[in-house]
């Protein structure tokens, strides 16, 4: 894994020209300057970007009242994830009072280079870009930043103390993400993408990470993969070498989709939230409108095999995420050493 970061000097933070706000009247940079802003660049179908925003909600409680402006910019990778109603619920689910900027057509995204989510940017009093952190945080390095801008902007009281590494691994767990779609380019069959038209796939039952594969007649979008064979006779397959695996999936009509690992029912211990299991012991999630379902618990060191199959068309497949429990060696080091 790495760490993204870079310390910026004289360089002007682009003002917030945005689609909506939400819990706020809309927010100036210029209007201001004088005080330190935090930008925190999230999407709610990132599970990087939710796990992130615990830490973003405590900063804001905690450093507001020291001169800090927290300011959340919702960027969608998805066109659903653009509709105003969706973002009120996550806003309501996830307790977030801060104020929020929809950034529907990514011109804040680019005016700031951000290119990777979640990311955090940081603005000095002078109205001037201090640093940028993106995919990887040490929250620490970061707090410590936000402490430096205070004490430059001239507050000497007492400041709060600083994270522990608990929350950097909770903020860390997600390692990589597909995304389904052929712009993509993640699907592993050697058929390829057969763009906007339904295509019949083969499964070639060799798989490596960084992959998924379909079996059956399937479309491809330039973000997600359609099911459009019969009922059952479809799946797509992740792999997973000890990693936990979330899915970004939604369906025209609530229905199920199977789960079988290694072809077969799932083990108990390789249940994750959103699985259940019959009396017969066939596991399986309920989908319906677009959302982050908790699949499968890995186990170090173990390699599997995670099948998903749709009982019925109309099924679409956006992304898939990828995450440890623990951090490796190497990983609490690198945050350590940030």
């Amino acid at each position: 894994m790495k760490m993204f970061h870079q310390t910026y000097q004289a360089i002007r933070a682009p003002e917030l020209y945005g689609d909506q706000w939400f819990n706020s009247a809309p927010l100036s940079i210029r209007a201001a300057e004088g005080q330190n802003i935090l930008l925190f660049f999230w999407n709610y179908t990132s599970p990087a970007s939710l796990h992130m925003l615990t830490t973003i909600k405590e900063w804001f409680v905690d450093y507001t009242d020291l001169g800090l402006i927290c300011i959340g910019v919702h960027t969608p990778e998805f066109p659903f994830a653009k509709q105003q109603r969706k973002v009120e619920e996550i806003l309501r689910k996830h307790n977030i009072q801060f104020p929020i900027v929809a950034d529907n057509e990514r011109l804040i995204a680019e005016a700031y280079r951000i290119t990777e989510f979640p990311a955090v940017v940081l603005i000095g009093g002078n109205g001037n870009i201090y640093d940028v952190v993106t995919h990887m945080f040490s929250i620490s390095r970061l707090e410590r930043s936000i402490q430096y801008l205070l004490r430059q902007s001239g507050f000497f009281g007492e400041l709060p103390m600083l994270r522990s590494i608990e929350a950097e691994q909770s903020v860390l767990r997600h390692a990589s993400e597909l995304t389904t779609g052929y712009m993509h380019g993640s699907l592993g069959n050697s058929e390829g993408y057969s763009p906007e038209l339904p295509a019949e796939y083969r499964d070639p039952r060799i798989y490596i990470e960084g992959k998924f594969y379909a079996h059956g007649i399937w479309r491809a979008e330039r973000n997600a993969f359609h099911y459009a064979g019969e009922p059952n006779e479809g799946y797509l397959i992740c792999y997973s070498d000890g990693e936990n695996i979330d899915a970004l999936i939604g369906s025209e009509q609530r229905t199920v989709v199977g789960i079988h690992v290694d072809d077969a029912s799932m083990l108990l211990e390789q249940m994750n939230a959103d699985v259940t299991r019959d009396a017969k012991g066939n596991t399986s999630i309920l989908v319906g409108e677009p959302q982050i379902l908790s699949i499968f618990r890995g186990v170090q060191q173990e390699q599997h095999a995670v099948k998903f199959i749709p009982l019925q068309p109309g099924i679409t497949f956006y992304k898939f995420s990828f995450y440890k429990e623990h951090l490796s060696s190497d990983e609490s080091q690198l945050i350590r050493n940030n």
